[in-house]
């Protein structure tokens, strides 16, 4: 074992930001609709959807939380595994040497940062994951190539928020 880690639950609560923005507006909608309405009627299907769909976005930052509040990160001799208790099972996500190409420093407050992992073509899930500034141009470093805004970013694509990052990055180096 080289590293072992976990995401800072700060960090997490703002990686899809832009869902709780979403779920807001639509949520005050919602709301103005109901206020403007001249009677309370039985609820239809589309308005429990977009309600439903509202509250999920809108809660997107606390789930983001909960779910790095219940993540851990190791870096060993051969691979880094990011392991995730979920409601009935623990899922592993593990990159073996040969699998991570590259990786993506971002420091951050007090030691801390993010490591993106690059992974081998025969490991991206989606063609954008390999090379991303291939297709967001002069966009790395910033909101779009590091809050998960982007479709193409995952979070289970790197360490988010890690203490010790340096630490980290030296293990990971001599993994690639």
């Amino acid at each position: 074992m080289l590293w072992s880690g976990r995401p800072d639950i700060f960090r997490s609560l703002f990686f899809n930001f832009w869902c709780c923005i979403v779920g807001a507006f639509l949520t005050a909608l919602l709301v103005i609709i109901a206020w403007v309405s001249e009677g309370i009627s039985d609820p239809r299907l589309p308005e429990m959807a977009l309600a439903l769909g509202s509250l999920w976005l809108l809660l997107s930052p606390l789930r983001y939380g909960w779910r790095a509040h219940r993540t851990a990160y190791f870096v060993t001799d051969m691979r880094v595994v990011i392991l995730r208790k979920g409601l009935f099972r623990v899922h592993e996500t593990a990159f073996l040497a040969g699998e991570v190409s590259n990786f993506q420093l971002k420091r951050l407050a007090g030691n801390r940062g993010d490591i993106r992992l690059r992974l081998s073509e025969a490991k991206a899930p989606n063609p954008y994951q390999d090379d991303k500034e291939k297709y967001v141009p002069g966009m790395t470093g910033n909101i779009v190539a590091w809050s998960g805004s982007a479709p193409f970013v995952m979070y289970n694509d790197g360490l988010w928020g890690v203490d010790n990052v340096s630490v980290a990055a030296a293990a990971i180096r001599k993994l690639t």
